[in-house]
């Protein structure tokens, strides 16, 4: 039996198709901890934290190898009713891509922390850049569809008691503590002149103060697509 020609064509078309793409939307979350508060019965001692503000610097995020031009801050406490801040999208091609990162180059943090008739107030800005890779994360991409890479930002790390514990505490107290005058306002210098106390910062060098301690738990703030982790590192 002979094939028509216009069926042979129509064949040969198909089977010479490319795998096409599709567009990643990439959004920003602070999950509930962020945009609700930290509430006291997640909180080892007792102590409520809220944020007016966290504000974050993102920036270098890529795709599949392709970079996503993104604002250049986004403040995660305003509500998103679970969705999160959407920050742009790009075409990529169709697939399952797993080389996606991101730089978080600084963070500025207003809140309050409640225990009882106490109140302690914080506003901290953190300049040290962090660059995220290797996340464990998969952004499956199909022709013509829509996929979504979310940059998840844990506020929660910045109380760890720990740098190194697979379970640390989430801690206020000792922050609390560290406002030396007691002026219910918990600022950069008393935290660098106060001791980590308890603290465990492993083998990591010079995180012997507060302030130190909590720049180097920044480094822990960034993950993908809910709990998914990333390699972290000091930006260059």
């Amino acid at each position: 039996m002979r094939t028509a020609p216009f069926v042979l064509s129509f064949l040969a078309l198909g089977a010479c198709g490319t795998d096409g793409e599709g567009t990643v939307t990439v959004t920003a979350y602070g999950e509930s901890f962020i945009e609700d508060g930290i509430p006291a019965s997640e909180v080892g001692d007792g102590w409520a934290v809220e944020f007016s503000r966290f504000e974050v610097r993102i920036e270098q995020v890529t795709v599949a190898g392709i970079e996503v031009n993104v604002p250049v801050t986004v403040d995660l406490s305003e509500a998103s009713a679970g969705e999160g801040h959407e920050l742009g999208s790009v075409l990529v091609p169709s697939g399952d891509h797993t080389d996606a990162g991101f730089t978080v180059s600084r963070i500025e943090v207003d809140g309050t922390a409640t225990k009882g008739a106490d109140t302690k107030s914080f506003s901290w800005v953190f300049d040290q850049p962090s660059t995220y890779t290797e996340c464990e994360t998969t952004t499956s991409v199909r022709d013509g569809d829509q996929a979504t890479f979310q940059i998840t930002i844990h506020a929660d790390h910045l109380l760890y008691d720990s740098l190194v514990s697979d379970e640390p505490q989430v801690l206020f107290r000792a922050l609390a503590d560290a406002d030396l005058n007691e002026d219910g306002s918990i600022t950069q210098p008393e935290l660098a002149a106060t001791d980590i106390g308890a603290y465990d910062p492993g083998s990591s060098d010079g995180v012997d103060d507060l302030w130190a301690w909590l720049v180097a738990q920044t480094q822990t703030l960034g993950h993908v697509d809910g709990e998914a982790h990333c390699r972290a590192a000091p930006a260059k």
